[in-house]
């Protein structure tokens, strides 16, 4: 075979996996979806005591529940690379089984509409510890260079390791695993913290108030929590009754 010949191949096959590609992420995006809609039947909305917002929507055999800190604008910006969290939890309540994909995205709608995806767990603390291990590097060779900072370097990296290991730690036991789960009347709840980052050129300084629309992506349908940060005006706010 000539290699013109095989170029040849090879294009039609790289052309065939990409028409492929892009015609099933199509079909995933044309999934149907359920959004969060304040007073609609299965949709709840509460401010709790711990400073958390919470949206609950409730379907056949799944309950999906969004947890955000009223204050995740001003925390995100003190955090490594800028990252946005939110809490995603799904409860099966079917008596066969579901799978649960764990794919979980976001919406920046007043930033041209940014599409995320959540970070990967271990691949973001993999980047963490490798950015702690070079800080550590440059500032000792920093000091080296000028003794008279060490004091005030060394203060510095402590509070950068502190916050470092305690950020990878919480990566590492406390996020929604990226691997999916099946669910079944014996295991029946998936959930952990989701990041994303906001580092890029697409999403800058926060606006206020800010509008997102979180979805948590199924096989069969796509679950919408639409919210903003601080709640708007007239939104429901269930508070609890005083005692």
């Amino acid at each position: 075979m000539s290699r013109f010949s095989l170029r040849v191949q090879l294009a039609v096959l790289l052309v065939a996996l990409l028409c492929t590609a892009s015609i099933s992420a199509a079909k995933k995006k044309d999934l149907p979806t359920v959004r969060w809609t304040a007073g609609a039947p299965g949709c709840t909305f509460e401010r709790r005591d711990d400073g958390k917002l919470q949206w609950t929507m409730t379907g056949n055999d799944l309950i999906v529940t969004l947890l955000v800190d009223q204050q995740e604008l001003s925390k995100s910006n003190h955090r490594f690379y800028r990252l946005f969290s939110a809490y995603v939890s799904v409860t099966y309540t079917g008596q066969a089984k579901f799978e649960f994909p764990a794919d979980v995205r976001i919406v920046f709608v007043r930033h041209h509409d940014f599409f995320e995806a959540y970070s990967d767990p271990t691949e973001l603390s993999t980047k963490l510890q490798n950015d702690l291990d070079t800080e550590v590097f440059d500032s000792e060779r920093e000091i080296k260079k000028n003794p008279k900072i060490a004091d005030e370097k060394t203060a510095r990296l402590r509070i950068y390791q502190k916050e470092g290991a305690e950020l990878i730690e919480f990566l590492n036991t406390q996020t929604l695993d990226p691997a999916g789960a099946t669910l079944t009347p014996g295991n029946r709840e998936a959930h952990g913290w989701v990041f994303f980052s906001t580092s890029n050129k697409w999403i800058g300084p926060w606006k206020s108030p800010e509008d997102f629309i979180l979805g948590v992506w199924m096989k069969d349908r796509v679950w919408q929590f639409p919210f903003s940060l601080p709640p708007r005006d007239g939104e429901l706010i269930l508070r609890k009754p005083p005692e």
